[in-house]
Order: C-alpha cells, then structure tokens, then sequence
C-alpha cells in the first residue's frame, strides 16, 4: 500500500513539474510580428475597376525628427516584396552604402492566390497572344492610372517626398511593366530597377514599344538597372532579355545611364535579393 502511494505521489509531482515547465516556457500571449517604421492604408480605385489596394509604407530611420524631403522607391508585388525591400533599404541606409528613402509596397492584402491572379492583370500590356494566357490580362494601362492619379497624389501629399527622386522596382511580371513604363510614360520615374524581367510576353512586343518610342525621341534621362539569374528560363527571360540588351546597347540613349548584370548560378526567384541590393545601391547611390 505504501509503494502504491509512493509510485502515485511520484506520478503526481512529474505531471506538476511538467505542467510548471510548459506554463514558463510557452508564450502566455501570441501577437502579430510588425516592422518598425512602417504603416499602411487603403485605396479604392477609379481606374481599376472594383480593385482596392492596400499600401504599405516604410519611413527612413529617423524620418519624424527631421524636416528632410526623401526619394521614394514603389515596390510592385507589395504583398512578397515590401517586407524584404524594406528591411534590405534599413540595412543599406544604416551602412550608409545609399541614400534614405521612403518604400512604399503596392498591394492587394487578400492572400497569395489573389495577388498571383490580379498582378497578371495590373503588370501586362496587352493578352498574350503567342506563349501564355491569362484571362484577365491587359490591364497595364488602368493600373498605371492608378499610380499617376490616385497613389501618387496621396504618397506626396502624406509624407514628405522628392518627387524628381522617384523610382520603381519590379520583378517577373513587374519587370515587364517597368520595362513597359519606361517607353511608355517615361517621366513617372527617374530611376528602374529591373528583375528577371518576363520580357517573353506577346512575342517580345516590349521591342515595339521601344521602337515606338525611339522613333520620336533620341533622349533618355533616366537610370535603369537590369539584371537576371543565369540559371532563369531562356525563353521566358534570358533570350527576350538580351534580344533588349542589345537593342538598349545600339540605341545609345542621350542622358542614359543603363547599368545591366547578369548573376552566375541564380534562378528566376534566388536572384532576387542580390540583385535587389544592386539595385539599390546603383539607383541610391549616395
């Protein structure tokens, strides 16, 4: 009787030992992870039929005790890319290595299948008419809209930008519509950082929008920066990309400062953050 008690009196001090450990290790609350710096709010746009964008906005270190005007950076594919641009910006602009700016993430906040889904919409020209198709793609034109007449009047009027500094950066699909922008309305930004551009789309048709382009202005004044993995798709992205190079290298520009790299051993997806940082550092460079 003695030993069943004592074996129970063991059992008993375990499962409390345990249970004690458990209470001091486990989180008594979980919260949300939010990066310094940053907020965000909405926007429901008139151009993009139904569409209501979420826009997420990272400050400099230091932004609300200064009077300073800063560069602003837009960020296609806000909903993958804000987080990681922000906090590579943060760690540059610590180093010292560019200028501060101001990130401002463009994006849909309804989960991935959404954001994949509308950014064929938002980044594409025309419908692909020879490799790929997306049903809903076009919509290039009104999302550009959006950024000249809704976006852009909100970011200037809320926070203190250089508005002669703006520049955009986009990868994939925001790779073909920065590269889209810069022929098409030039002046909306001074600086392009350009990855893994899907230049492929509609045949290559991004040529005749350069052609287009170069047939009524042989000025440029612009810094872009383009740059791709060497282990990305040749026919979506390495071919379509250097048929530009070349195209980019023959023009020559007045004004151009066109600055392309191309990164041994990266995928359409690893290059990213490096070139990014590249990126940075070309268009910021303080």
């Amino acid at each position: 009787m003695k030993r069943f008690y004592l074996r129970s009196l063991i059992a008993i001090s375990l499962i409390i030992s345990i249970n004690r450990l458990q209470a001091q290790t486990a989180p008594t609350q979980l919260k949300q992870v939010y990066l310094d710096n940053t907020e965000q709010f909405s926007i429901k746009s008139k151009y993009v039929k139904e569409e209501n964008y979420t826009i997420q906005v990272g400050l400099p270190i230091g932004y609300h005790n200064s009077d300073k005007s800063y560069p602003v950076l837009y960020v296609l594919d806000g909903d993958k890319s804000f987080g990681m641009t922000k906090e590579i910006t943060d760690w540059l602009t610590w180093d010292k290595e560019i200028k501060d700016i101001i990130v401002v993430g463009i994006s849909y906040g309804k989960g991935t299948n959404i954001w994949w889904e509308k950014r064929a919409r938002d980044y594409t020209q025309f419908k692909d008419t020879v490799y790929y198709y997306y049903p809903n793609a076009g919509g290039a034109d009104d999302f550009l809209s959006f950024i000249k007449n809704e976006l852009f009047p909100i970011v200037n009027k809320n926070y203190r930008t250089n508005q002669d500094s703006n520049a955009i950066m986009g990868l994939s699909f925001g790779g073909l519509l920065t590269s889209y922008i810069l022929f098409s309305q030039p002046d909306m930004f001074k600086g392009y950082i350009i990855i893994s551009p899907s230049l492929f789309w509609n045949g290559n048709s991004i040529l005749k929008t350069e052609a287009d382009y170069f047939s009524k202005h042989k000025e440029l004044n612009k810094l872009v920066y383009m740059a791709y993995g060497s282990l990305d798709d040749n026919d979506w992205v390495i071919n379509p990309t250097n048929e530009f190079l070349k195209v980019m290298q023959m023009r020559k520009y007045e004004g151009l400062k066109f600055i392309p790299e191309i990164f041994k051993g990266e995928t359409h997806i690893s290059v990213f953050p490096e070139a990014l940082t590249h990126g940075l550092k070309a268009v910021f460079k303080r």
